[in-house]
């Protein structure tokens, strides 16, 4: 353990390595484990209820399962992602800049979470979702933005996208200095990978638009679904994160190894 490990030990400040449950392992596992419940429970209420209370919207019934599901998603995203939001800032700017290389490591380890998190977010928002959505209008043909799948793949899997993008983006900026600190500039591979689930955001707006005065049917292939391959195009850009950060973790293994040989006593 190093000196400076051993003092922010003694001032109380907790110290995590980078595999320790506490550290970088903890961070991937519950928020793959919570989104993935989230998610497997919207599916399974949309296939008990969608057809039962989803098929006319000026019915008790779907007011009852699907807009209070709407209000539900509507406000717990928003809350849950401007506290986030606001948490990471907030602490953020207390944290010094100047830490141990464990605990930078056991940053690294936390954003590699927050990045398998968001991965596994973009995957059901762009697929397991939109197959079912897919299905739905092949059956239903075509209908609102406040049907069963769209209420929820639109207000709440698509904003939980852009939610952990830049939730993940304002972690590194405020713990990873040397990766994406305000002297670095704003890297690309955040902007492609944030412009990937705004794109896909505001996409639904659109897509929404061509089905209602132009093709009814789901065709992959129709101009107004091409933007949705753009999406995937930009999504790539969340590959050069962990590519970043490890090029930080090569870093620091070679600043502990120049601290080694510069602690090393002379040789008469």
């Amino acid at each position: 353990m190093s000196a400076r490990t051993e003092a922010l030990e003694r001032a109380g400040k907790r110290t995590y390595g980078a595999i320790d449950w506490w550290g970088g392992w903890r961070t991937c596992i519950l928020a793959c484990l919570g989104f993935t419940v989230l998610f497997v429970a919207l599916g399974a209420y949309m296939h008990n209820f969608a057809w039962t209370a989803g098929i006319d919207a000026a019915s008790p019934q779907f007011a009852l399962y699907w807009r209070t599901l709407l209000i539900l998603e509507l406000v717990g995203v928003g809350v849950g992602t401007i506290g986030w939001w606001a948490w990471l800032i907030n602490t953020g700017r207390s944290i010094a800049q100047e830490v141990t290389h464990e605990e930078e490591v056991r940053r690294i380890a936390v954003f590699w979470g927050l990045v398998g998190a968001t991965s596994l977010v973009l995957y059901f928002m762009a697929s397991f979702f939109p197959n079912s959505d897919g299905a739905w209008h092949q059956t239903a043909v075509r209908d609102t933005a406040f049907t069963p799948p769209h209420i929820v793949m639109f207000y709440c899997a698509f904003p939980l996208g852009i939610t952990m993008t830049i939730g993940t983006y304002l972690y590194g900026r405020t713990r990873l200095p040397k990766v994406y600190g305000a002297e670095k500039g704003f890297p690309w591979s955040f902007f492609l990978l944030i412009a990937a689930s705004v794109t896909e955001m505001m996409q639904v707006a659109m897509n929404e638009w061509g089905h209602s005065l132009w093709i009814t049917e789901e065709f992959f292939a129709a101009p107004f679904h091409w933007p949705f391959v753009t999406y995937g195009w930009l999504a790539s850009g969340i590959f050069a994160l962990w590519a970043e950060t490890l090029l930080r973790l090569l870093g620091i293994e070679s600043e502990i190894e120049q601290e080694k040989a510069a602690a090393k006593p002379a040789v008469a």
